[in-house]
């Protein structure tokens, strides 16, 4: 065959032939996965609840407090972990608790619909209020079925029916349950309602489950809120309610902190003063107990003081000591005083001193003119005399007074020496206390000043978080992408097909072309049998088809294959030919028969002989009468050939039967009474054909074929497989043929080989496959 029209039939290893056969041959299944997989994907997408997402976008201010109370931060860049706390404390049950107590979604009501139940949450057809009397009821469906405007039925899960009226208390074992009318409520085509009364841990699960948080920018400190739910206003309520409970959550948190830090420098502040209080009630009593607060100017006094004493001693003494002189010398008559004595005598005692010194001295000038008897004189004398005495007893009173207050001066010395020797103590005891009130009063007001900070930036907190885009309200669904699944379902059912096609392209044995059959071996190709639309209707065969359909695409084959016949063994005027195949079910019989008939047509007598004797054939266009005669009989001559011969509709072309079915039939054929009757039956015939039994299972066909001068081998297309061409070319190596030619039967009229039988009376009717789709859906 010419290599350019094999070329044309394949592509890359492909046979574009057998590739459309197998097309062709599933195309039921074809359209079956197609519409299987996109009736799937359809139906999912009708039947799959609709999931909303609202999203927002929060933008996060890092401030950096750590040096507040003097601290350094060692961190160089908190962005990355500020945004992944802040993504933690959003997705965390203890912010999530929170959202829970100011969302209204701990009572869910649903709709129920022919196929879904469709979450209520915009427009409810009532309002439930309850009191939980046992956790039991928690998560469970309550149904409920409304009577009329004031008298409803409540069923809880699978438990019996309540009654029960809109806006009075229904009170069960689990649960205390008011129900109020929305009388707002427009009813749709839903066939009744229920609501479930939801666990805190089911609606954290659920927060959990439909949040997500995650950042954005980290250059920017940028986070993506978002949150999914079958019902779109749901979604941007819980989102909304979830943004703004966050920004007060984070203001809250830092005031928080601002408070911890406030009230932990009270408490401080609160020690501070009491031990500051305790110093102070030292210093007071120390004050009141020294009747000072300067120990070293106390101790600088006391020196002074314990000098000046000691001064003012040394003068007492000195002025004792010339009281005391004086004193005897004024007892012994002695009146001459000193002016350093005077200094020491008060100005009363010194001019008294002055007047006896002078009585004295005008006493003299009496002696000098009276004598001591004389009245002026002893007047004189009594004068002066009571004049010392009167002295004297001065200074004893001034002795008395300077010794008493010698003593006094004593004394204050000792008490003096005495406090001078426990000052030291007590200066050390002072100081100490004096230091630590002086560094508890600098914290104090260090301390006092960062409250003072604290409490202002508390005043003036202000959220560090901004909303740089509010919850979105989804309008479109996120899922189901139902173009997207739709044109899923579409590549998965083509790519279903595909792989379909492959599987059974791959796992398609068995000879599907002519194309095939001639790549595969070396055996020229005698003709192509196309299938015939009379053999596809009933599955029979009537008649003989160069007889019943003249104008047939398979009996104009079969003029094909008698025309080929004379290129072959032209020097032969009596031929034989062996028609044979791999196994029963290929069509020899068939093609036997009428290419016998379509020989005799030709004015040349043939004859056809059934050597097949294992099996009778029950499908011939002929009666046979005599069941008991046939070739088996023949060559054990028992019967004469001329006995056995049945006549068919045409008067050039005769049937040998087979004959009743011998125990040894291979060796019938190896006898000589076989090859007798085919010289004896070409002096009778023209042609003689031979219907072999299948050579892949028995010997009996190869015999006979080794007595043929044309042996043609039967392929049918889409039965025979393509082992069968490896056995035909063991057969050939093993027999030594050199006279075998093929015939590929059953091929299908849409093959690019059927030789154009356009013009045939079979084409309407073959091509029409409009009219067969339409013949086919109909049954």
């Amino acid at each position: 065959m010419n290599p350019q029209i094999r070329n044309n039939n394949t592509l890359e290893g492909i046979d574009l032939e057998k590739l459309s056969v197998v097309i062709r041959n599933n195309w039921f299944w074809l359209i079956a996965i197609f519409l299987l997989i996109n009736s799937v994907a359809i139906l999912y997408v009708r039947y799959t609840k609709n999931l909303y997402e609202s999203s927002s976008e929060l933008k996060l201010d890092v401030k950096n407090d750590a040096t507040e109370l003097g601290i350094k931060s060692v961190v160089e860049d908190p962005n990355i972990n500020l945004l992944s706390g802040e993504i933690e404390i959003i997705q965390s049950k203890l912010f999530l608790t929170r959202v829970l107590k100011h969302t209204p979604i701990d009572v869910s009501y649903f709709s129920m619909g022919r196929v879904l139940n469709e979450e209520l949450f915009s427009s409810k057809p009532f309002y439930v209020s309850y009191t939980i009397k046992d956790p039991s009821i928690y998560n469970v469906p309550v149904y409920v079925e409304s009577r009329n405007d004031n008298n409803f039925i409540l069923r809880i899960g699978e438990g019996p029916d309540v009654k029960g009226s809109y806006g009075v208390p229904v009170s069960l074992s689990s649960v205390e349950l008011t129900l109020s009318r929305n009388k707002n409520f427009q009813r749709g085509d839903e066939i009744g309602y229920f609501f479930i009364i939801n666990s805190q841990d089911v609606l954290l699960d659920y927060l959990l489950q439909n949040l997500t948080a995650e950042p954005l920018n980290f250059n920017a400190n940028t986070i993506r809120i978002a949150f999914k739910d079958h019902n779109p206003h749901k979604a941007h309520k819980v989102l909304q309610k979830i943004d703004t409970l966050y920004l007060q959550y984070s203001n809250e948190q830092k005031n928080l902190a601002n408070l911890q830090k406030i009230q932990w420098l009270s408490n401080e502040l609160a020690q501070i003063e009491n031990r500051m209080e305790g110093i102070e009630d030292y210093f007071e009593n120390f004050t009141l107990q020294n009747k000072t607060n300067n120990l070293d100017e106390d101790l600088a006094k006391t020196v002074q003081q314990i000098t000046q004493i000691d001064s003012q001693r040394y003068n007492l003494n000195q002025r004792l000591l010339r009281i005391s002189k004086l004193y005897d010398d004024l007892e012994n008559n002695n009146f001459t005083a000193s002016l350093s004595t005077r200094q020491y005598l008060p100005p009363g005692l010194s001019e008294n001193l002055e007047t006896l010194y002078s009585q004295i001295l005008d006493q003299e000038k009496l002696t000098m003119a009276y004598t001591e008897e004389t009245f002026a004189y002893r007047q004189k004398q009594k004068t002066i005399e009571n004049l010392r005495l009167k002295t004297m007893n001065q200074l004893e009173e001034l002795k008395k007074e300077t010794s008493r207050r010698l003593g006094d001066l004593n004394h204050q010395k000792r008490t003096l020496e005495t406090a001078f020797a426990g000052l030291p103590d007590k200066s050390t005891e002072f100081t100490k206390n004096m230091r630590f009130y002086k560094l508890n009063e600098q914290l104090y007001l260090t301390l006092m000043q960062s409250k003072s900070q604290f409490e202002v930036m508390q005043a003036g907190t202000t959220p560090d978080f901004k909303i740089l885009s509010p919850a979105t309200f989804p309008y479109a669904p996120i899922s189901p992408k139902k173009t997207l699944i739709v044109g899923a379902g579409m590549v998965v059912s083509l790519v279903a097909m595909l792989l379909f096609i492959g599987v059974m392209y791959i796992a398609n044995n068995k000879i599907t072309s002519l194309t095939e059959l001639e790549n595969s071996i070396a055996v020229p190709v005698l003709g192509v049998v196309p299938t015939s639309s009379y053999i596809k209707g009933t599955g029979k065969i009537s008649g003989l088809f160069a007889v019943d359909h003249p104008k047939s695409m398979v009996s104009e084959a079969l003029r094909t294959i008698r025309t080929n016949l004379d290129f072959f063994n032209v020097q032969s005027t009596k031929r034989v030919i062996a028609i044979s195949s791999t196994v029963s079910g290929e069509g020899k019989s068939f093609i036997a028969m009428n290419l016998g008939a379509m020989i005799a047509l030709s004015s040349r007598k043939v004859i056809l002989i059934d050597l097949d004797m294992r099996k009778n054939k029950t499908n011939l266009p002929i009666t046979i009468d005599d069941l008991s005669k046939g070739v088996s009989t023949v060559l054990i001559r028992k019967s004469k050939w001329e006995d056995c011969i049945v006549k068919t509709p045409l008067e050039n072309l005769h049937y040998l039967p087979s004959g009743p079915h011998p125990p040894n039939p291979a060796e019938l054929l190896l006898d000589k009474e076989f090859i007798d009757l085919l010289t004896e039956l070409k002096t009778k015939y023209d042609y003689i054909l031979l219907d072999t039994p299948p050579v892949g299972l028995l010997t009996d066909g190869v015999m006979a074929m080794k007595q043929a001068d044309l042996c043609i081998y039967i392929f049918r297309a889409n039965y025979s497989k393509r082992i069968f061409i490896a056995n035909l070319q063991r057969l050939i190596s093993i027999n030594k043929f050199s006279n075998m030619t093929m015939i590929l039967n059953a091929l299908p009229q849409h093959s690019e080989n059927r030789y154009g039988y356009g013009y045939y009376e079979e084409w309407g009717e073959t091509n029409n496959w409009k009219d067969k789709l339409k013949k086919l859906f109909k049954r």
